[in-house]
């Protein structure tokens, strides 16, 4: 009898230990899904910037609403984790969770995304270009894969800045032979290519560099976005605009690769939804800025040029002559740029 009653009692023991267990792994379960999850965020423009104003702050702000407040940010802007040209490598080894930077930094990692920035006469507007990429993002494998997921980074959405165009101080620029000689700023890779194919001297220049770069006429000029010109300061020093559109920035807002795989869905539909939510307002907000400063330089004394018909045929003549010869030059290379270039132009047509 005592023998089964502590046979027994040993069962019922057991099944209050599994049942305690139970409740206690539910518990813990239910802890850990509604933990808060916050993750670090880098990029090397400051606060100010319309990278940051535009995409960066409101996506992490809607990020945290569709949560419910379950995913934070630290936040740490204006280089505080490294300098732009390590933004990728901070990303991509987990320094941080996310970056924003753009490809025209990282030629050889992001090859067919920086000849997207780099080549001339593409995207006219920031709302084009951004809904264009993003666009293509979804659509191309090769783009996907080569410029992100090799370099262990996710893209949540891309940001293309209005066009690079020609300031001067001193030189009207009308057309291109007009740029001979000229000491012009680039940010380098292929833009440096396009500015040497027009004899004009690329002189890669930071953009905190520029003013002092320009003041003591190291350069004559810069390849800058109006908005570009504003952020910099630089608009005092500047007198002329021409405006062939060569080339642009093209920024990613980017996972670290691990990290996107380590979050539960509901945060990965999240981020994915917040940026698609800002492709369309970023880029509207940035080509409104645009008019804006291109109004007050004009008001201010500064001179935006106006070309006549014949003047911009010269400009997308000797543009269209070097993407060829540049394309011919990238046959040997084992990336699909036409393909790639090709499918960009049709969605830019569609958001002309």
């Amino acid at each position: 009898m005592k023998v089964k009653r502590l046979f027994s009692l040993t069962i019922i023991i057991s099944i209050l230990s599994l049942v305690i267990a139970g409740c206690s792994t539910s518990s813990s379960n239910n802890s850990k899904e509604n933990e808060t999850i916050t993750l670090k965020l880098a990029t090397y423009v400051p606060v100010t910037s319309q990278v940051y104003k535009y995409v960066t702050e409101p996506w992490m702000k809607r990020v945290t609403e569709l949560t419910d407040g379950k995913v934070q940010f630290d936040t740490y802007p204006g280089e505080q984790l490294g300098k732009a040209h390590d933004m990728l490598k901070l990303t991509r080894d987990g320094v941080t969770d996310i970056g924003v930077f753009p490809a025209n930094y990282f030629p050889d990692n992001m090859p067919l995304t920086n000849a997207l920035a780099g080549l001339p006469n593409l995207s006219m507007t920031s709302h084009q270009g951004t809904v264009a990429y993003n666009e293509l993002l979804q659509e191309n494998e090769d783009l996907l894969e080569m410029d992100y997921l090799k370099n262990g980074i996710r893209p949540i959405m891309g940001h293309v800045s209005p066009t690079y165009e020609i300031w001067t101080t001193d030189k009207e620029v009308r057309v291109p032979k007009d740029l001979k000689g000229l000491k012009t700023r680039t940010v380098g890779g292929i833009a440096n290519e396009v500015y040497e194919y027009m004899e004009a001297v690329p002189v890669t220049v930071s953009h905190t560099e520029t003013y002092e770069a320009l003041e003591k006429g190291v350069i004559d000029g810069a390849g800058y976005s109006s908005v570009a010109v504003e952020a910099s300061g630089t608009a005092d020093l500047l007198k002329y605009a021409t405006f062939p559109h060569i080339g642009t920035a093209i920024h990613g807002l980017v996972i670290n690769e691990k990290v996107w795989n380590g979050l539960p869905e509901d945060v990965q539909k999240a981020m994915q939804k917040a940026g698609q939510e800002l492709v369309q307002p970023s880029g509207e907000k940035y080509d409104q800025d645009t008019e804006n400063f291109n109004g007050e330089f004009s008001k201010a004394g500064g001179v935006i040029v106006d070309l006549t018909d014949a003047e911009k045929g010269q400009w997308e003549k000797v543009t269209k002559e070097f993407t060829e010869k540049w394309l011919k030059e990238q046959g040997s290379k084992d990336f699909p740029y036409e393909e790639v270039l090709n499918q960009y132009k049709e969605s830019l047509e569609k958001y002309k």
